[in-house]
Parts: structure tokens; C-alpha cells; sequence
């Protein structure tokens, strides 16, 4: 570090003009008649990450205009750093410079600090606070005082180094960067597994093709099928019928006990006949020596958070089992390419191995599917599954158990329509597969550099060349 790094706090660099480091307003209390279908975006606790996601802008609620208004002082905008203050303590947020919404108001289990820009680079100082020795720091703090949560008064006096603002902007450059192309290949993963979705949904729920050739042979249709039957016969008017893709399909429908009416000549089958169906396990969490935050020699163990946070494939996680673990508890080991889904507490979430792993016992593998069902298949029909038809209770989340999953109805197309979805699909696939990886490897180079950075243990031009060589 040169002697022109700076030693300060984020109060010395609070923006002096408005409400630089404040609480926000309110809690879960707020009456229900202040939340509004659209205004301005309430940020919670799933709009934050512990890490360097920057922001979640996903799942708002909203306030009116004028009860925004009445909370001035904690709305924030462009570049405002978020804190939470209880609950998940480290976690962190930067609103987006360029985002769908000019404010924002935070809850009353945040805080919120505008930066002096002529002082600090903000998406400096945020790499700084989300870094993990500041994340351990706030942590560590907390345990001291037993008290699980901070303050405006802590963040106050919060220590921060800072280098001359040119260095600060350049330092957040190289990681911007990194954390810009990530996004992008989120994005990318999105549209590519949306155009996936949408295939799926339209020829094996709302069965449009069948449709499509019942209308055109004068076929009966269910009386269930009738509003669909309708935009349909739109689609055959206009011309945006897909008439090639129909040749596979059937032209009538039969009834079935399990899903009601399905195309001709498709059957029905239990989820434990279409696939070997395993249950993980999770060794006894006193014994912490089966665990391990290093991935040499260990085997990836995934848990639901992790499914949350992965997207269509997972190739990792922040806990590892021993091989020693694996072999005493008889723990599975899934292959590549499995199918996991939650279906425990948090149900209905899924995504696709990239490599040999394990996990909890709140998730379920499906492993090596049969009847030419592939793991792409599998994973849109998991994913647009209703899985409340599983359970009678008023808790879907306890009421379903390995023994349901295993009888899960699962719909089996014909060979050919089959064959046509893995080819029409499969490039997107493969795409946000290598998508995910890069963004894995982008990630793995930022977390490297961050507390080399923002401690000026590595320079510059040396982080620069290193983000340049992996963004080439």
C-alpha cells in the first residue's frame, strides 16, 4: 500500500448535502394499505447478497409516490450503497447507475449511505464493504457485543482505506468489469432458457400442435381446451402455425387418471420408473470435520440456497463433504448431468449438474431418465410442474416427502417429438451451460483480485492485465 492511501470511515465519507448514511423507515408492520401494484420499489433482504452481487432487482414491493414522499429521508437512488442492519448481517447492495427505476426506498432492516464523490469512487467503497474481511469484520462485531445486528452509529465509524479516486475508479473498473460481463452472461442465460421454456410450454402443456392438427382434421377437442383451442385457431388463420413441427404430433386426445387430457398415444409414468430417483444427506453437522469450505480433494455439496442462486445448471457450491464423509453416511454421489429439485421447505426449485456431487436431504436426483426423456426435458418439466397438485395440506412445503416425489406423474411424449425438442433445444442449453462456467470463472477471478485490490497488496497495471487476459 502507498503512503497515498488513506486511512478514514464511511461517516468522514458520507455526502454532506442531503441524507448521506441513514435507517431506513419501517418494517413487516407497514399497514397494507400503503403497498401498491407499482410506484416505487420497496428494497428487502432478497434485493441484497452476501458477496459481490451488487443487486437483486427482483420481487418489489412497491409504495405510493406520496408515501415515498413522507419517508424522504430513506429513499435512495443511482449508486447508493445498501446495508442491512438485522437479520442476514453482511449483506450488501449497490443501486444500478442505469436501472428500471430512478428510486428506491428501504425497509427498516436497512441502511443506506450515499457517497461524497469528490471523496470516494461509490463502487469502490461497495467492493470495500462487501469484501470478505469486511463482511467478517461486521460479523465478528455483532458476535462481540451478542447482539445480531448494527447501526447507523456502527457504519459511522466503519474503517476504509482509500486510495487517490483516480486509483479507487480504476480499481472498481477492473472489477466492474468482471462483475459486468457475469451479468451479461445472466442475461444471456435468461433469454436463452426462456426461448427454452416457452418451446416446452407450448408443445408438451398447452399442447399447441396437437391442437393445431385436431383443428385441421376436424377433430373433437376437450371442452377444457376450448380457450386454448381458440388462440389456436388465431395462429391458423394468421399463418403463425408451426406446421412442420406438428407433423410429430398426434391429432386427438385421450383422457388419463393421473393429468387429465394428453395427447394420443403418450403415456403416463411415475417419476421413480423414468429415472433412478435418489435422496441426498447431510453428515451430523457437530462433527465438522466431514466439512470443508476448500473444493480440493472434496466432493461439491449443494443445498437448496445454493439451487437458489445457480440458475439452470450448478457446478458448485460453498461447502464440500470429505471422501471419507461419503463412504461412513452412504451419502449419494450424482453424476454429471443429473437432475436435482427441492422438495423440502423451499419446493419446486431445479437445476442441472455440471459435475459429480452431492447434497442435503431436502433435495432429490434424478438420475439417468429413460424413454428417450433427457435431462433438458426433465428440467423444464420440473420446472413448470404445479407441484400444489402433490399435497393436500395447507403446507405444500411439509406435506410432500421422497415417497411423493417418487410417485410423480411424469408425461411421456412420442420418440420423435422428443427427439425434436433435444435437437431444437440443445445449442441453448449447451450455451448457458458454458455461459454459467465463464461467469464461475469470472467470479473465482474477481473474489481473487477484490482484497488484493482494495488493499493495494496487488497494483496496477498488474489486476488490469489479469481481468483483461480472462475477458479477452
Amino acid at each position: 500500500m502507498g503512503s497515498e492511501w488513506q486511512e478514514t470511515t464511511l461517516g468522514d465519507i458520507a455526502s454532506k448535502s442531503g441524507f448521506g448514511l441513514v435507517d431506513g423507515p419501517f418494517g413487516s408492520n407497514l399497514p397494507a394499505s400503503c403497498y401498491t401494484p407499482s410506484g416505487i420499489p420497496v428494497i428487502r433482504g432478497s434485493n441484497l447478497s452476501l458477496g459481490t452481487d451488487r443487486f437483486r432487482s427482483t420481487e418489489f414491493v412497491y409504495v405510493s409516490p406520496n408515501t415515498a414522499k413522507r419517508l424522504e429521508r430513506s429513499l435512495c437512488g443511482p449508486l447508493d450503497i445498501i446495508f442491512t442492519k438485522k437479520g442476514t448481517l453482511g449483506q450488501t447492495g449497490l443501486i444500478p447507475e442505469k436501472g428500471k427505476y430512478a428510486q428506491y426506498l428501504i425497509s427498516s432492516n436497512q441502511m443506506k449511505l450515499t457517497v461524497e464523490r469528490n471523496i470516494a469512487y461509490p463502487l469502490f467503497v461497495y467492493y470495500y464493504v462487501s469484501s470478505r474481511s469486511s463482511v467478517d469484520k461486521i460479523l465478528q462485531d455483532s458476535e462481540a457485543t451478542g447482539v445480531p445486528k448494527t447501526n447507523v452509529a456502527y457504519l459511522r465509524n466503519f474503517p476504509i482505506t482509500l486510495p487517490p479516486l483516480p486509483e479507487q475508479k480504476a480499481i472498481a473498473h477492473i472489477l466492474g468489469s468482471l462483475d459486468d460481463k457475469i451479468e451479461l452472461n445472466r442475461r444471456m442465460n435468461a433469454t436463452l432458457e426462456g426461448m427454452a421454456q416457452a418451446l416446452f410450454r407450448s408443445w408438451f402443456v398447452d399442447f399447441d400442435p396437437v391442437i393445431d392438427n385436431a383443428l385441421a382434421a376436424g377433430n373433437p377437442l376437450p371442452d377444457e381446451l376450448a380457450e386454448r383451442a381458440e388462440v389456436r385457431s388465431q395462429a391458423l388463420a394468421d399463418g403463425t402455425a408451426n406446421w412442420e413441427a406438428a407433423q410429430a404430433f398426434p391429432a386427438a386426445f385421450q383422457r388419463s387418471e393421473e393429468l387429465g387430457w394428453i395427447p394420443e398415444g403418450w403415456t403416463v409414468k411415475k417419476a421413480d420408473e423414468i429415472a433412478k430417483i435418489t435422496i441426498g444427506k447431510t453428515p451430523p453437522r457437530k462433527e465438522s470435520h466431514w466439512f470443508s469450505d476448500n473444493s480440493s480433494g472434496n466432493i461439491v455439496w449443494a443445498s437448496i440456497r445454493d439451487m437458489g442462486n445457480c440458475g439452470a445448471f450448478i457446478g458448485d457450491s460453498n461447502e464440500y463433504l470429505t471422501p471419507e464423509s461419503i463412504g461412513k453416511f452412504n451419502i449419494h454421489v450424482i453424476p454429471e448431468g443429473s437432475v436435482i429439485l427441492s422438495f423440502k421447505l423451499t419446493i419446486g426449485r431445479v437445476a442441472i449438474t455440471q459435475r459429480k456431487m452431492t447434497t442435503n436431504e431436502a433435495i432429490a436426483h434424478f438420475v439417468n431418465p429413460k424413454f428417450g426423456l433427457t435431462k433438458e426435458f426433465l428440467y423444464c418439466y420440473l420446472t413448470s410442474f404445479d407441484f400444489s397438485s402433490l399435497g393436500s395440506t395447507s403446507s405444500i412445503a411439509t406435506a410432500v416427502n421422497s415417497k411423493i416425489i417418487k410417485g410423480m406423474p411424469f408425461l411421456i411424449p412420442n420418440r420423435t417429438c422428443l427427439d425434436n425438442f433435444k435437437r431444437t433445444t440443445q445449442i441453448w442449453f449447451e450455451s448457458i451451460s458454458n455461459n454459467t462456467v465463464q461467469a464461475q470463472t469470472l467470479a473465482a477471478l474477481r473474489d481473487t483480485l477484490l482484497p488484493q485490490l482494495i488493499s493495494g497488496d496487488l497494483r496496477l497495471p498488474d489486476g488490469a492485465t489479469l481481468a483483461e487476459e480472462v475477458l479477452a
